[in-house]
């Protein structure tokens, strides 16, 4: 029988290990960077076989897996307090903004764009399409 095992890796501090740190209505609250299992796990949860309470759910689940034990049970206690208006276009909200500080790609356009600097190069010349057929002279046969 075929036996797999996880091999043991030498724990080196990197970006993974630095929590991002946010603050959800004045108390702070820390996120680590998921895991490819855990990513894998929401993707597979978000799919287009489950129903939109599953989907709902896998979010709520990766998120509450990202932050350290405090922030996850802050966020949890808030979320089942039926008067607590902790809801979920905010939780939305602040998965967004983890994604993008983690991918380091944020999603919104940047309020001040640069202009594109002049190549000083030449310009290209405006090309014209000449009407081609594809029928053949009569006359060349």
């Amino acid at each position: 029988m075929r036996e797999f095992t996880t091999a043991i890796e030498q724990h080196h501090p990197d970006d993974e290990d630095v929590p991002l740190l946010f603050k959800l209505d004045g108390h702070e609250c820390k996120a680590y960077m998921p895991t490819d299992g855990q990513i894998a796990m929401t993707m597979a949860s978000l799919g287009r076989h489950t129903s939109d309470m599953t989907k709902m759910a896998g979010v709520i689940d990766f998120f509450v897996a990202v932050l350290d034990e405090p922030s996850h049970q802050y966020v949890v206690d808030r979320l089942m307090d039926r008067d607590d208006p902790l809801r979920l276009d905010k939780v939305e909200e602040v998965i967004l903004w983890l994604m993008e500080e983690w991918s380091g790609r944020p999603t919104r356009p940047p309020s001040v764009s640069t202009q594109s600097q002049r190549s000083g190069g030449q310009k290209s010349k405006r090309t014209t399409t000449k009407s081609t057929s594809s029928k053949s002279d009569p006359g060349s046969s």
